[in-house]
């Protein structure tokens, strides 16, 4: 599986995956009457990765991969390097490093993933394959304090086709793993209990 893994298209122009989950996200579509309810709480494949070589090392670009299993054309890309990053920083007023935005991005999928009815992702989707957005926002009783927002672009369809092959190709060889698990733990069973493999006694 590692040898399958290590083919992820993701992984082009030397990033490292570093986070990947699926998070439950709302999915809006922008609208001239105003944002459109898509889906609620859809489980949203959150891939975050860095182009830093180890821990010891201090990325100079972040990516996060968006993709969705119910559809296989949503894909949406965002890359932020330092520059952006700055600009993100004052405009957001975080109060963070380059360097621990992507352990931000993970802490709060984590607490969308745990505490769903705090922890809200919504991402909206532009009809014109603008920009995209995906807000994080913690609710509570008295208002909602918007912690993160990331800028999304639609991924290229060069992209959607290279991650859709290799989804299928993944999800088949993981199959075809299974299969061989399983095929060796009734060998070891039966020679364990034979008479459980007995015929007589079937």
């Amino acid at each position: 599986m590692s040898n399958i893994e290590s083919k992820d298209p993701s992984l082009a122009d030397g990033f490292n995956i570093i986070y990947n989950k699926e998070v439950p996200l709302d999915i809006k579509l922008e609208t001239e009457e105003g944002p459109k309810d898509i889906a609620s709480f859809e489980s949203i494949n959150v891939k975050v990765l860095s182009d830093a070589v180890n821990e010891k090392v201090d990325p100079t670009r972040v990516k996060v991969e968006l993709s969705w299993e119910s559809d296989l054309l949503f894909h949406y890309t965002s890359i932020v390097d330092e520059e952006t990053f700055v600009e993100m920083k004052k405009k957001q007023n975080l109060n963070i490093g380059f360097k621990e935005y992507t352990n931000l991005i993970e802490k709060i999928c984590e607490n969308c993933i745990n505490l769903p009815d705090v922890y809200i992702g919504t991402f909206t989707i532009q009809k014109d394959d603008g920009v995209s957005q995906l807000q994080f926002v913690k609710s509570s009783d008295f208002k909602n304090l918007e912690l993160l927002m990331l800028e999304f672009k639609k991924s290229s369809d060069e992209i959607i086709q290279k991650d859709m092959l290799y989804r299928f190709t993944y999800l088949k060889s993981k199959l075809e793993y299974d299969k061989k698990v399983i095929k060796i733990a009734g060998e070891v069973i039966r020679d364990c209990n034979p008479d459980i493999f007995d015929p007589i006694l079937i």
